[in-house]
């Protein structure tokens, strides 16, 4: 049985989520359209003092003074509830739109939300349901419903919730029952964790994110995507998908081909593509670092059907173009023009200046360069092979020779060429670059993060003594799996199997013991952003 502590409840290819909202209450989000949560924390069913909840994949039980109850999902987005006893209140108050109308048509009721093309469908099965607060007179929509669901003769009821978006007709729950979805569920659960060969209780609930955070493709997501988390990150970003694609390169070959194409799928026509998509919205504003070169090494580590020409083409083409547009259309050196840019939002990178040049960032596209030129050896492009081949090392001595100066790595200020030394983990990401680096450079890394960085945690994102460290400061202190995957790779490949070792056992013992959240306390370990954040799971899972 998994707690909301951890975990939200949600199944493969749904956009329903339910969470706790307090500890009396469960909320309902139903995650379509702009990146925001339509009806988010607005519908919600509260049991009172002393409920119990729990869950499975296969469904929510909840136990209260007003007797039992049970919630599953079917298709995309449904929710089918049952129980005995007192039938909930459930209280919709829509904070992003008004419900322009209510109509109750043979026992179902249909609130329209205008803003949003949708309505929300609610089809009693068992009992009955009743409108207990609608729109007052004179006005054309009210903010708020509640519905009143009252049982049978024989004290159950049953009843569906379903989000109805007008331009593809109802899901229909109609004609089936509560267990037959509460199976289906299951049933494909179980065939999901199956691919992961589970050994123990967090490799179970590792499957469990990534199967529950799933999202079926419609609109931009031309295929099944991966969302961070739905308990609130329900989008993908252009970086994020790619750690996805690496937890599931050894599970499932074609959806982690599928997380690590997703972005390349909205290319531009000069090769840009956008920092994040959700099904209903692209943002164009950021960008995020190319790491797919880099990630992709490591996917073929995990897995030789990446290494397969069928494999390379289908990731060669979009990843060299959007390549060529950092390389070209990124200014004289490319470069960061905001925090968002570089994954690492609020970075103290960016403390003196917004547009800066980094190594890290030229050291990604040397690696992205080496893999397009390996990549077409084996495609047959030799004036390709050769033209990324010289760009991977120019590249490389650039990072090297631009922001060392001898004794410390640091960053430039875009706008004068000055040297900032900041305290942030940020720079040294320089490490990708892995045998390329001069020993006095990795020397160093290594020394400023055994000092510096190394923490209960993991890998702590600004410097443990540094006078701007926040613990939950989001990217000024806490530790992140993104930063925990590519150094303990990069250092174990580089023979500091040590350091390595230790990065990994804080991180996954901290987040195995508090939950794969969004970012973690470099002094707790505990978590402190959104739970159930799938790139905190790949992490333990490939860690």
């Amino acid at each position: 049985m998994y707690s909301f502590d951890r975990l939200h409840y949600s199944i493969r290819g749904s956009y329903h989520v339910w969470d706790k909202k307090d500890k009396e209450t469960l909320k309902l989000a139903v995650i379509h359209g702009h990146g925001q949560d339509i009806f988010n924390g607005t519908l919600s069913i509260g049991y009172g003092k002393g409920a119990k909840f729990g869950f499975t994949p296969r469904e929510i039980s909840v136990k209260s003074e007003r007797g039992e109850q049970n919630i599953t999902l079917f298709g995309t987005d449904g929710t089918f509830i049952k129980g005995k006893g007192e039938g909930p209140l459930v209280e919709i108050a829509n904070t992003h739109a008004k419900f322009d109308y209510q109509v109750v048509q043979n026992g179902v009721l249909e609130l329209c939300d205008f803003k949003n093309n949708c309505s929300m469908m609610f089809v009693p099965i068992k009992g009955t349901l009743k409108i207990e607060k609608t729109r007052l007179p004179g006005q054309i929509a009210s903010e708020a419903v509640s519905v009143r669901v009252y049982a049978d003769e024989n004290g159950e009821y049953e009843f569906s919730i379903e989000s109805d978006f007008l331009d593809k007709g109802a899901t229909g729950a109609r004609g089936m029952r509560y267990d037959y979805y509460a199976d289906m569920a299951e049933r494909d659960y179980l065939a999901w964790e199956k691919k992961f060969n589970c050994k123990n209780k967090y490799d179970k609930e590792i499957a469990y994110i990534m199967w529950s955070n799933v999202i079926s493709a419609n609109g931009n997501f031309v295929t099944d995507a991966i969302v961070m988390s739905k308990s609130g990150m329900s989008n993908v970003w252009s970086w994020d998908n790619a750690f996805n694609a690496l937890g599931l390169a050894d599970v499932d070959y074609r959806l982690a081909m599928n997380q690590f194409t997703i972005m390349y799928k909205h290319i531009n026509r000069v090769g840009r593509v956008p920092d994040a998509i959700s099904e209903g919205y692209k943002v164009w504003n950021f960008v995020k670092p190319p790491v797919q070169g880099w990630m992709y090494k490591q996917m073929i580590k995990r897995n030789p059907e990446f290494a397969t020409p069928h494999a390379l083409e289908e990731v060669y083409f979009d990843m060299k173009r959007n390549t060529d547009w950092w390389l070209n259309l990124r200014g004289d050196v490319p470069s960061y023009y905001h925090g968002n840019d570089s994954g690492q939002d609020n970075s103290t990178c960016f403390d003196k200046s917004e547009h800066i040049e980094t190594g890290e960032l030229i050291a990604f596209l040397s690696v992205q360069c080496q893999f397009l030129s390996e990549a077409a050896e084996v495609l047959n492009y030799p004036t390709d092979k050769k033209t990324y081949a010289r760009l991977a090392s120019e590249l490389a001595e650039r990072a090297i020779k631009d922001y060392w100066d001898g004794e410390k790595i640091f960053v430039r200020l875009s706008e004068t060429g000055e040297k900032y030394y900041c305290r942030a983990l940020m720079p040294l990401r320089i490490i990708v670059l892995e045998d390329m680096l001069p020993k006095e450079i990795q020397e160093y890394i290594v020394k400023t993060i055994k000092e510096h960085h190394l923490c209960k945690g993991g890998i702590a994102s600004e410097a443990l003594d540094s006078p701007w460290f926040q613990e939950n400061g989001y990217w000024r202190g806490a530790v992140w799996a993104p930063d925990a995957i590519m150094f303990v790779y990069a250092l174990r490949n580089l023979g500091y199997n040590d350091l390595a070792d230790e990065i990994a056992s804080n991180y996954k013992t901290s987040i195995s013991k508090y939950g794969f959240s969004e970012n973690t306390s470099a002094i707790t370990g505990k978590q402190l952003r959104c739970k159930c954040y799938s790139w905190a799971a790949n992490a333990y899972w490939v860690l």
